[in-house]
């Protein structure tokens, strides 16, 4: 199976094809070219495309032929309230009805790369990533970081969840795959998925997570779970000194 993190989702709106490039050059030198950037020549183009957690970010022209940017915003806050929210002008006319939506920042144009970084600094990446959510089999959506751990138990499969367990009338086969594609989960014997984020330790083929249950490692996969989470703590103290 392969593994690896899925890139943060972010969708660019303005009628200016100039300023989206450049704003997309600028996203790309500070995230890196794993950033699945999305852009759209007018709200309405997003609107046709949009679902509820479809972007972590979007950042939306104020001024656009069509849709405005404010009205765009309202339409997205209405479905998703969790979606980050910024516009992008030369002006601050709607500096006072950027409250409403919950905007999270004004990035002046023309672009600079300096305002670009000051817009991801004030977004907080790392609250973005906690509230990064996952689409279900059945549709359903889930805050990836509540996720324990994911058991399987014949036709069903548990998320054992932070604010409460949640039970899917699916195969385990069809989650597996969708928990496992970010480096955090990990298959550790048939049928269960650890979310390392909830490891509070191991003691030889067993972790003990943080809320004390304990989930058994199998032999079969033992060398491979130790090599993934000596990974994941190497990388977390490599961003910002966590184990």
């Amino acid at each position: 199976m392969q593994r690896g993190a899925l890139p943060m989702k972010i969708a660019l709106v303005d009628d200016d094809p100039r300023a989206l490039a450049q704003l997309e050059q600028y996203l790309t030198e500070q995230l890196g070219r794993e950033t699945e950037i999305s852009r759209y020549g007018s709200g309405e183009a997003l609107l046709a495309d949009w679902r509820p957690g479809a972007f972590e970010l979007v950042v939306l022209d104020i001024y656009m032929g069509g849709a405005t940017g404010m009205e765009v915003a309202r339409r997205l806050r209405a479905d998703d309230g969790q979606v980050r929210l910024a516009f992008a002008t030369s002006s601050n006319d709607f500096a006072s009805e950027s409250y409403e939506v919950g905007a999270c920042y004004y990035l002046r144009k023309p672009f600079r790369p300096e305002g670009v970084r000051a817009m991801l600094e004030r977004l907080d990446l790392e609250a973005l990533e906690r509230s990064r959510r996952l689409r279900l089999p059945d549709g359903s959506q889930v805050v990836l970081r509540s996720i324990r751990y994911a058991a399987s138990d014949g036709h069903r499969v548990t998320l054992h969840c932070k604010d409460g367990d949640r039970t899917l009338r699916t195969s385990f086969a069809a989650v597996e795959p969708l928990l496992c594609a970010y480096p955090c989960f990990c298959g550790i014997c048939r049928g269960v998925v650890v979310n390392f984020h909830e490891v509070a330790g191991r003691q030889e083929d067993v972790f003990l997570l943080k809320d004390g249950t304990r989930l058994p490692i199998s032999r079969r996969r033992l060398r491979e779970v130790q090599e993934a989470y000596s990974a994941f703590r190497f990388d977390r103290l490599r961003k910002d000194g966590v184990d």
